[in-house]
């Protein structure tokens, strides 16, 4: 498993050795066990970055995890704000939509969240 992200996950044990879907230059997972970050429960891993030789400009480093809320999401909004993560419903996210078009299947959506950290939010959150 080549990415960096999934490298150290696969290791532990909370994802597969390979990817649950691959398509272009992601590739996302679901944990094999329960998996939490900051109180919220993590439903997929997504990782964007060139990968298998593909070549070209629309490549958009990083990752976002796709987390169910917990009641209180406080500690999570303050995580985003100090890290410059974007934070948004996952309904509202960039990969959302590439997701359920590769057949990934999305379920409870309203009460998902995206915490993303790719190359194009840093610049998004400079233009803010």
């Amino acid at each position: 498993m080549p990415d960096d992200v999934f490298a150290p996950l696969a290791s532990a044990g909370i994802v597969g050795s390979r990817f649950d879907r691959e398509y272009d230059y992601a590739a996302w997972s679901r944990p094999r066990r329960p998996l939490r970050f900051l109180g919220h429960q993590v439903m997929l891993v997504f990782a964007e970055e060139m990968r298998r030789g593909f070549i070209g400009c629309c490549v958009d480093r990083g990752v976002t995890l796709y987390l169910r809320k917990a009641d209180d999401d406080a500690a999570l909004q303050q995580f985003a704000n100090e890290t410059r993560y974007r934070l948004e419903p996952a309904s509202e996210n960039l990969y959302f939509d590439s997701l359920k078009s590769a057949g990934q299947p999305i379920k409870d959506a309203d009460n998902l969240v995206a915490l993303s950290c790719h190359e194009r939010d840093i610049f998004d959150d400079q233009a803010r």
